[in-house]
């Protein structure tokens, strides 16, 4: 009778137990054609706009007219940025947050830099990214974060 209860307990666990959504996954959609793709993000809980997404990149980049738009001031570090046209200097700066569907990073580093043009407003790279295990499903135009 002992073993019978411990079966049906163990089983009632298993079905209790919390899926993939359940632990905080979230599936954006992705706009672009797989060359690029494009997320829409919310800066600081002010800006919301469309960001490039970029795995390439190890920080976010925002261009000098968004970080207007959210008020942030350099943190006085200079971060060396190795573009097709050489290496250029960038004001590091801090943001709040940063936002995609439900995932929420805090403290994210992200660099100034007038190589983004609207109609993105910056680029979400690795300093976001790396908070989380990602996945980018280009048949569903998805990106996942868990």
């Amino acid at each position: 009778m002992n073993r019978w209860r411990f079966l049906l307990g163990l089983v009632a666990a298993l079905l209790a137990t919390p899926t993939a959504a359940d632990w905080g996954t979230t599936e954006v959609p992705l706009d672009g054609n797989g060359k690029s793709w494009l997320v829409h993000a919310t800066l600081n809980g002010t800006v919301t706009g469309l960001f490039l997404l970029d795995t390439g990149a190890s920080y976010c980049v925002l261009p000098p007219t968004t970080a207007r738009r959210l008020g942030i001031k350099p943190t006085g570090e200079q971060m060396d940025l190795h573009t097709a046209n050489g290496v250029v200097h960038a004001p590091v700066v801090r943001l709040r947050t940063v936002q995609i569907g439900s995932h929420r990073a805090r403290d994210v580093a992200a660099v100034v830099h007038g190589a983004v043009a609207p109609p993105l407003d910056g680029v979400i790279g690795l300093s976001y990214l790396n908070n989380y295990s990602y996945s980018i499903d280009p048949r569903r135009k998805t990106l996942r974060l868990h």
